[in-house]
């Protein structure tokens, strides 16, 4: 038993390299990203993660994916950072298409940079949380602002904050999500008495997550 072991651990040994190697080398193909020498926002409170560096896989644009790398989403420079070799490496949305990574519950949490956020007029990693007929995302970004905490007379001080925005895609044209009626009406077109309807009768409301969720399940 202890030298079958020991055949299986070697085994391991072997292909764990050529794994990692293969990996590796798709990344390079594709271009590792822009290194990350030191972080410009230790006096920053709070963090420019929205989580913690979790393994995960990244998408790339030719078709291509690499699994097994500890990446997060930095959400005011609006990359997507992973660590590689002891090395910091960070993709803008235009160099990839999409990443994943599994949630504390499990679920496998799924961002695309396909689109490009009409506010903005370029691409940012989106969040997809419905898909159908109509496709929900979650634009999750950070801004850097004045810590109003900060004890008076003290040197000032900048904290991060979150913020986020929701898109609506239908027929490849990407819409934000408002909660007024013309908005809606030019969103969501002959559907709009159907939404208008579930909105009022199930007393939705068009900030909440949850609720934005449940109105797009039951259109599509």
């Amino acid at each position: 038993m202890r030298r079958i072991s020991l055949i299986i651990a070697g085994l391991f040994v072997l292909l764990f390299p050529s794994f990692s190697q293969a990996q590796l080398s798709v990344l390079r193909d594709n271009g590792t990203g822009n290194p990350i020498m030191t972080s410009p926002y230790r006096e920053v409170k709070g963090s420019q993660y929205f989580e913690d560096f979790k393994n995960g896989t990244i998408y790339l644009p030719n078709g291509q994916k690499v699994e097994g790398l500890q990446i997060a989403l930095n959400g005011y420079e609006h990359t997507l950072e992973y660590k590689l070799e002891g090395t910091l490496y960070a993709y803008p949305a235009d160099k990839l298409a999409g990443f994943s990574y599994p949630s504390e519950s499990g679920e496998i949490l799924e961002f695309t940079s396909e689109f490009e956020v009409p506010t903005l007029s370029e691409k940012r990693f989106l969040r997809v949380l419905e898909k159908g007929e109509y496709t929900l995302l979650l634009h999750q970004y950070k801004i850097m602002t004045d810590d109003v905490m900060a004890t008076y007379g003290a040197q000032a001080a900048k904290v991060f904050q979150d913020q986020e925005e929701f898109f609506i895609v239908k027929d490849g044209e990407v819409s934000l999500l408002k909660s007024k009626s013309k908005d809606l009406q030019q969103i969501f077109g002959e559907d709009f008495e159907k939404v208008n309807s579930i909105i009022k009768d199930q007393k939705l409301n068009l900030k909440s997550q949850a609720d934005i969720q449940k109105l797009i399940k039951q259109l599509n």
